[in-house]
């Protein structure tokens, strides 16, 4: 079927009272093994290509692949730009046929990142393309890891209510990633979510919320922040961990092939992103 944008799958999770997960691809056995999950669940998914991706696979290439898959699916299926930081590179995005993209100028004091994302909303807006932006900081498990950030330090650089409602306003996203604690690439269920602020925001805003670094969100943290307005939740760090791993152990054995140690890897994908979904309760909901 065709892609459908980012505004119609979190619309209908609104409604119905689920959640998207958004599944970073870079490469075949990812994209395959993603759609492969939300297929036999009958769940509707994001793909997301973020820029590291783009970096390692190629823009074109990706986006091919995926727009195959997503084409020849029975389920709603958005294919998403995650984090882009440049106007070119989004506007390829959505000559490449992308339902949605992020515009991420979070590094940006807020009146610069407005003004940049709402360039692009109304690029994407022109194409029926949907935009999600990002205030705040969401940070990276490895400077936490080795000192650099301290959890008050990151606390420091949480989303605040009236920073939302006024980006919100002013650009015209249509979801808005927030930080209130989740950090990318945490390989353990160990955030520390801010929940008090998140429902700040959530009544401070009229538009879905969304969540980056999911990896490490414990399953009970999803359901919470679930009721609070976050409708799509970004998980990346996980699937590489269990790609990796599988393809590892495959690899160490003399009785599988290439081909099938990369099958192994396909079906990790396809089980991670089967949890996933079932814990978001977005399973036949296609």
């Amino acid at each position: 079927m065709p892609t459908v944008n980012l505004k119609e799958v979190l619309n209908k999770a609104i409604k119905n009272d689920y959640a998207v997960g958004a599944f970073n691809v870079h490469n075949l056995e990812f994209v395959e093994g993603v759609m492969r999950a939300a297929e036999e669940l009958s769940s509707p998914v994001i793909i997301g290509i973020a820029t590291v991706s783009i970096d390692y696979a190629g823009l074109e290439p990706l986006a091919a692949v995926t727009k195959i898959y997503a084409e020849k699916s029975k389920v709603p299926t958005v294919i998403h730009l995650d984090h882009g930081d440049d106007i070119e590179l989004v506007r390829r995005c959505i000559q490449l046929g992308f339902s949605s993209v992020m515009y991420d100028g979070s590094k940006y004091p807020i009146g610069e990142n407005i003004k940049r994302t709402r360039e692009i909303v109304k690029i994407a807006h022109d194409e029926n393309i949907s935009v999600e932006g990002e205030i705040g900081v969401v940070g990276g498990f490895e400077a936490l890891d080795v000192g650099d950030v301290s959890n008050e330090q990151l606390q420091e650089l949480y989303t605040q209510s009236e920073d939302a409602r006024r980006f919100v306003a002013e650009t015209g996203v249509d979801a808005l990633a927030v930080a209130v604690g989740t950090v990318h690439g945490m390989p353990m269920q160990n955030a520390k979510i801010d929940f008090q602020r998140l429902k700040e925001i959530n009544a401070a805003v009229d538009i879905p919320l969304v969540f980056h670094g999911c990896t490490g969100l414990r399953n009970e943290d999803y359901q919470k922040a679930m009721g609070l307005g976050v409708k799509k939740f970004n998980v990346g760090t996980r699937l590489m961990i269990e790609f990796k791993q599988a393809l590892q152990k495959a690899l160490e054995s003399d009785e599988k092939s290439l081909f099938a140690s990369l099958q192994e890897g396909t079906a990790v994908i396809s089980a991670a992103v089967k949890d996933r979904i079932m814990v978001l309760k977005s399973a036949d909901q296609a």
